[in-house]
């Protein structure tokens, strides 16, 4: 099978591009830099440019699948540039790679990436793959449209899926060495009440998530996170104690974080308790369905 992939340089990218090419399919990649065409063993890079909705047709030449995890990262302060380079940078890819597809006449399953922070950030709610509760925020907003793009305004022959992801948890980089950091310093804390809600996943459970809607060419949308969310001051007294550090500090005001983070402390004080029914209800299994199991991998 080939299999062309938008951002399989990124966090999740290089364990699936591995995986795939592990499991035998054939991999083709996008690139923005024609200096990288070359730059993962085993794969064919093609260069694009999707601000200007440019993808060769080349690229999707005989592909079977198209994972597009291309986006610029939210985690950087967000100024009217960002926000702005956050949105289109995701609805430009799936653009230009829409524009491709409809210069072919192949059956295409189009897998795009999603994030859960498009549901409204609740303490007692939790959400299942068909909920569209989207909240009001520049997250939710995100989403929102991130999923129409995916879904919509491809040729007839084209199934599509949106992935709403949670929390990464990675050695090689996303959220858990930010979480680390200030923990291995003694200076960790919990952040806002603790009581919010954070959906996770370990890198090689989403992987894994990927493979099986590729296998069962799943169309819709579906939730990629562990079975069980755990409250943010959970993680945090987890992490430390894996650690064996200790937290002294008072947790930090949720007043003081949005007036350090302003709009983007979303990040870090929405609750989202979000629960990957289709997964259970295929008896997906998940290597590391519970926190510390994932931490105890991570850290070891």
């Amino acid at each position: 099978m080939r299999v062309l992939i938008a951002g399989a340089t990124g966090l999740i990218g290089k364990p699936l591009v591995a995986a795939l090419r592990k499991r035998g399919d054939e991999v083709w990649f996008l690139t923005t830099d024609e200096s990288k065409k070359d730059c993962i063993a085993g794969a064919q890079g093609f260069y694009w440019d999707p601000k200007n909705h440019y993808c060769p047709k080349e690229a999707v030449q005989d592909v079977s699948v198209v994972i597009n995890l291309a986006g610029a990262s939210v985690s950087l302060p967000w100024t009217k540039k960002q926000k702005n380079e956050i949105l289109q940078s995701r609805l430009d890819t799936a653009k230009a790679i829409k524009l491709a597809l409809k210069k072919q006449n192949h059956d295409v399953h189009y897998i795009g990436a999603s994030g859960i922070s498009g549901y409204a950030s609740s303490y007692s709610l939790n959400y299942n793959d068909q909920d569209q509760t989207f909240g009001s925020g520049f997250l939710a907003e995100v989403v929102r449209q991130w999923e129409m793009v995916t879904h919509s305004g491809h040729i007839k022959n084209t199934t599509t899926a949106a992935v709403r992801t949670g929390l990464v948890l990675s050695r090689e980089g996303g959220v858990l060495p930010q979480i680390l950091r200030p923990i291995k310093l003694g200076l960790g804390s919990v952040l806002g009440t603790g009581k919010q809600y954070q959906s996770w996943i370990h890198i090689d459970d989403l992987v894994a998530v990927y493979l099986w809607i590729i296998d069962q060419k799943f169309s819709g949308n579906i939730n990629a996170v562990a079975p069980k969310a755990v409250t943010q001051q959970k993680m945090t007294k987890d992490i430390a104690q894996k650690l064996r550090r200790p937290l002294w500090l008072p947790s930090v005001p949720a007043s003081i974080l949005r007036r350090i983070l302003g709009e983007r402390s979303a990040l870090v004080l929405d609750s989202q308790w979000v629960i990957p029914e289709i997964l259970l209800n295929a008896d997906f299994e998940f290597k590391y369905p519970k926190f510390r199991q994932a931490i105890a991998d991570l850290l070891s």
